[in-house]
């Protein structure tokens, strides 16, 4: 993405021919090459817009509706100078999990990749009439299993990946809170799906 700054094209938002775009993203003009959209439909394409569409209804389901959860992640997107909703995208599209056994025993759950600082990142049990239990005591990628929880998740538990400092009023880091949230789901872009990651 290039910047420019020039009276001309100060506010100028369109595309120039077939090669150039120019817009404006939160007050900031910039400009790309023009791409003629593809879309194939892919099993991985279908994968990505469910997995976003999910994230999105995380954010309005647990976030949107409460000012303080609004203003704790909005508090934690400051130095990004976008906006906490923008993170919280962006933390839940980036956290990759892949569940090598959800049987309560034997739990073990592998965080491969998350835009979520490792000192920070963990997982929480949340119980089948969605109340939140406890956030588990390791913090950051790799493996997840029932002793790194202080109460180990049980049978019908979903398991959500949160970011455990984001804090609305009175809360404490150990807090399990379902703002912290961002996404309860392991993703193949392989078949297309979207699955839940729920204690079996």
């Amino acid at each position: 993405m290039a910047k420019w700054k020039s009276p001309i094209f100060s506010d100028i938002r369109n595309k120039l021919g077939e090669n150039v775009v120019f817009s404006m993203w939160k007050g900031r003009p910039y400009m790309r090459e023009y791409v003629t959209p593809a879309n194939p439909n892919t099993l991985g394409q279908q994968a990505n817009r469910n997995h976003m569409a999910a994230v999105v209804l995380l954010y309005q389901t647990n976030i949107k509706t409460i000012a303080a959860n609004v203003t704790a992640w909005n508090v934690e997107a400051l130095s990004k100078l976008i906006s906490g909703y923008n993170i919280f995208v962006q933390y839940g599209r980036s956290t990759l999990c892949t569940p090598v056994s959800l049987a309560a025993a034997t739990l073990d759950i592998n965080i491969t990749d998350s835009q979520i600082p490792a000192d920070r990142l963990s997982l929480m049990n949340v119980d089948a009439a969605g109340n939140p239990g406890n956030i588990a005591n390791k913090r950051g990628l790799g493996h997840y299993v029932p002793g790194d929880f202080t109460i180990p998740p049980i049978a019908t538990d979903v398991i959500y990946v949160v970011d455990t400092k984001v804090l609305a009023p009175g809360d404490l880091e150990a807090d399990a809170m379902l703002y912290k949230g961002v996404g309860h789901w392991s993703v193949d872009e392989v078949t297309g799906a979207i699955t839940d990651m729920v204690v079996t």
